[in-house]
């Protein structure tokens, strides 16, 4: 999904929320580039916020500047499910809201269709609903 159709996507779904969408579009641009495995574009690097305090930080002093490759998958690299994890959070969505798992399965179909199944797979996992206790136990 390219970025564009990815904003448009969204305020299709949430037109109500035109002022938050335009404040999230850095994080709508880490999640697209992500998901698709791709630098995010030069023109939207002003965008992007500055390392927040809770993440880890964009430069370390003893080995330089630290990646933040969606899928290194190594100490201080972010997965897309991290990057995830943030648009859900910016959208208000607490841990414990079922949208996010919904959200997550409908990301997940779309990076499938990009051919990043390890990292459909992940968000798949990361962002499941529990599994109902049994009771008949």
């Amino acid at each position: 999904m390219a970025r564009g159709s990815a904003v448009v996507w969204w305020l299709a779904k949430n037109d109500e929320h035109v002022e938050k969408t335009v404040a999230d579009l850095g994080l709508l641009a880490q999640l697209t580039s992500a998901a698709n495995d791709s630098d995010i574009p030069e023109r939207l690097q002003e965008l992007l916020s500055p390392s927040r305090p809770d993440g880890p930080d964009e430069f370390d002093e003893t080995d330089g500047p630290v990646s933040t490759d969606a899928f290194g998958g190594s100490p201080g690299h972010r997965s897309a499910a991290d990057h995830l994890s943030d648009l859900f959070d910016a959208m208000g969505f607490p841990e414990e809201d079922p949208r996010r798992a919904m959200l997550a399965a409908q990301f997940a179909h779309i990076i499938k269709e990009q051919n990043r199944y390890e990292t459909a797979e992940e968000v798949l996992r990361r962002f499941a609903p529990p599994e109902p206790e049994d009771d008949a136990a």
